[in-house]
């Protein structure tokens, strides 16, 4: 009789593990728990518009679910999910900012985005900024681009939005894509907008009215 109960047991708590670590389960909590900490107060903040879910592509802004369901299966799989979107704008450029789930084995990792799509200035050239064992490594396609982000101004930018193994800013499809794996602990309105500076000082200073398209 013992066995048994032990084994019920035993077998609830498999279960009840099973449960609490399923995707799904571990998706709601986190929302729940942004929503409730952080995105009421930095949308008032921005004067953005909230989405509960949505989707993303590198080459696209944010599509709501209904936009997503009309696309061609070949058109969906260049898009990922996300949750707890903020849609808000500046004079020169509409940004974006959410967060998606990421599964790696039994563990999680929450990643948090944030995208600005500059309104009338083009750039064609792509590169990408991360950091990797405590160093910022720089890669571009453009030498011009290279020494702009090699400058004093923005590499202080840099080296403050891109604390983190693993942190990356991406260049390309003309706009500036930065990710950041955060946890939920460390997320706080005023970092938050702090890193929305200095991405749009980086921006500022690659995306110049005084250059030519490169």
């Amino acid at each position: 009789m013992t066995l048994m109960w032990l084994f019920l047991i035993f077998m609830l708590f498999i279960l009840g593990y099973s449960f609490y670590n399923a995707y799904s389960f571990q998706l709601y909590l986190h929302k729940r728990k942004l929503k409730k900490t952080f995105v009421k107060g930095f949308k008032e903040t921005v004067k953005g518009v909230f989405f509960e879910s949505g989707y993303f592509a590198i080459s696209h802004q944010f599509v709501k679910n209904d936009e997503y369901k009309s696309f061609s299966n070949r058109t969906k799989s260049l898009f990922s999910k996300c949750y707890n979107v903020i849609l808000f704008k500046t004079d020169d450029a509409n940004w974006e900012l959410f967060f998606h789930l990421v599964r790696d084995g039994i563990r999680y990792s929450e990643i948090m985005t944030i995208r600005v799509f500059p309104k009338h200035l083009r750039i064609k050239s792509e590169g990408n900024v991360e950091k990797n064992y405590s160093r910022i490594n720089i890669f571009t396609n453009n030498r011009y681009l290279t020494k702009i982000l090699e400058s004093q101004t923005t590499s202080d930018y840099l080296k403050w939005l891109i604390r983190h193994n693993g942190d990356i800013l991406l260049i390309s499809h003309n706009n500036l894509h930065f990710k950041a794996f955060l946890s939920p602990k460390k997320i706080s309105e005023q970092r938050v907008l702090d890193m929305v500076k200095a991405l749009n000082g980086i921006k500022n200073a690659i995306f110049r009215e005084d250059v030519l398209e490169y």
